[in-house]
């Protein structure tokens, strides 16, 4: 999985969550999430790994 196609996952489940929980349950702050989401940054491994993670329903 490429950082855009996990960007459009994250868009398209923010449609049904909030940043602030999905921040909290993967344990990245919610402003790093949302330059992530701007696309104005990419994510570091770690935390690339934690957030597909979660949105694929992967156990990390």
């Amino acid at each position: 999985m490429t950082q855009e196609e996990l960007r459009q996952l994250y868009n398209e489940r923010l449609v049904r969550e909030k940043q602030v929980y999905i921040a909290k349950v993967t344990n990245i702050n919610q402003n790093y999430l949302s330059q992530f989401r701007k696309g104005k940054i990419e994510l570091f491994p770690r935390y690339f790994a934690s957030l597909k993670a979660y949105l694929t329903g992967e156990n990390s």
